[in-house]
């Protein structure tokens, strides 16, 4: 017996109808049966389920992200391919690029590490009824957990992780008529100027062919996470990515407590002798060694990179260089 095609994840009426037609196409000879009852309704739920987990064990319960145009660009199921190679190298470059800018230090055009490009890399596997969807997995995490992102790397969290739920987050906080922005350009500023540059390419090939994005991402053992990017947010994201200047970085030196460090995120809290409270992120050296530092007082030099955004706000992006107990 022919094996059955899947059924698409969130079906239109259009894709259902392509689901059809390729059943139909795959075994004409075979007389295919409709559930008519509950019964024989959870035997095909069942029988999906079995397919979906047999085939995430093919790749070792490797994280799975599931992308799909939307939008009136595509409502005859039709993208020009000069659209979906930039849309796909743009995903790629926007996630490893805010995982860099997580896990280190956000820059402006250094090489992203080895071991960041290795840990983010997505490898598609299949496509689904839809204007263009894929499926893609990420990298197996087993060997991250010798490299320089171990702490990063765990049974239940990985870079990939936060990379992928930091460009959901913006995605979501663009949706909806009226909403501030501030919320969604504290998400974007600490990633730095090449995040944005690449979220912002991102962001103009879609609007440039009138298309959003439906995202799903699946962690083995955790609820599907779903997001809907559409036309007017990503555009309200390609005009903040757009119309923001990041000024020369200054170096400072401050003086202070440090009285909150994450050795697992590489941040700090430093409140200077003036009362002044820092929130920095910290040089890979400097994180290992933060537990010498902790509830002390300290001098750090500190690399900060003024952002301005339309509108006229304003974000500080403070980085520690060096630091040493006093």
């Amino acid at each position: 017996m022919t094996p059955m095609a899947p059924v698409p994840e969130s079906p239109d009426r259009n894709s259902a109808h392509e689901w059809m037609r390729q059943m139909r196409e795959a075994a004409p000879h075979e007389v295919r049966k409709s559930a008519t009852t509950p019964e024989e309704l959870a035997e095909v739920q069942r029988n999906r389920l079995l397919q979906t987990a047999h085939e995430d064990s093919r790749y070792g319960g490797r994280r799975r992200i599931e992308v799909a145009l939307t939008g009136d660009a595509t409502s005859d199921h039709l993208v020009p391919v000069s659209t979906l190679g930039p849309f796909l190298t743009n995903l790629q470059e926007s996630i490893s690029a805010v995982a860099q800018a997580l896990a280190g230090r956000p820059t402006n055009s250094a090489a992203i590490p080895r071991e960041i490009r290795e840990a983010t890399a997505l490898s598609a596997v299949a496509t689904f009824p839809s204007s263009f969807g894929v499926a893609m997995y990420g990298p197996s995490t087993g060997p991250e957990k010798s490299g320089l992102l171990a702490a990063w790397v765990d049974e239940f969290r990985t870079i990939l992780d936060e990379a992928v739920e930091r460009v959901l987050n913006i995605a979501d906080l663009s949706e909806g008529a009226g909403m501030s922005d501030e919320l969604l350009a504290e998400q974007l500023a600490p990633l730095g100027p090449r995040s944005m540059k690449h979220i912002g390419a991102l962001t103009a090939g879609l609007h440039g062919s009138g298309a959003g994005m439906r995202i799903t991402w699946f962690v083995p053992g955790r609820e599907a996470r779903r997001s809907n990017w559409s036309v007017s947010g990503v555009q309200r994201v390609r005009y903040l990515c757009e119309h923001s200047e990041f000024a020369e970085a200054e170096r400072v030196t401050v003086a202070g407590l440090l009285g909150s460090a994450s050795a697992f995120r590489g941040k700090v809290e430093i409140r200077t002798d003036g009362g002044e409270i820092i929130q920095a992120s910290t040089a890979e050296e400097i994180t290992n060694r933060l537990d010498r530092h902790f509830n002390k007082r300290v001098e750090a030099d500190i690399e900060t990179t003024r952002v301005r955004f339309s509108g006229g706000r304003e974000r500080t992006i403070s980085h520690i260089i060096e630091l040493r107990n006093v």
